[in-house]
């Protein structure tokens, strides 16, 4: 059997050093890629924002609306009780 020379021990080691090197670096790499959220998640985040958004907004809109039908509601009331009261034989001068 046949001793190996000094050159091929280190050349072995050192391949085998690269080798575990580039398998080191690839699973950092792996686990860096899986902590980050995946796109689907990002987007889904992002619509839902969006549709809290709208949703608010809307909600906004709902109470103003409200607010005006109520104003409606008064002016009507006035105005009917005005042309009640005019056309009620009270005004003579028109």
């Amino acid at each position: 059997m046949a001793v190996p020379d000094a050159t091929d021990v280190w050349s072995n080691i050192v391949s085998g050093g690269v080798g575990t090197a580039l398998g080191v670096l690839g699973t950092i790499i792996v686990a860096v890629l899986n902590r980050q959220p995946s796109m689907a998640t990002i987007v889904d985040a992002r619509i839902r924002t969006l549709i809290e958004g709208y949703e608010k907004h809307v909600e906004d809109l709902q109470h103003e609306i409200q607010k005006l039908e109520a104003k409606v509601d008064t002016l009507t009331r006035a105005l009917a009780a005005a042309h009640a009261y005019r056309f009620s034989g009270k005004i003579d001068d028109v």
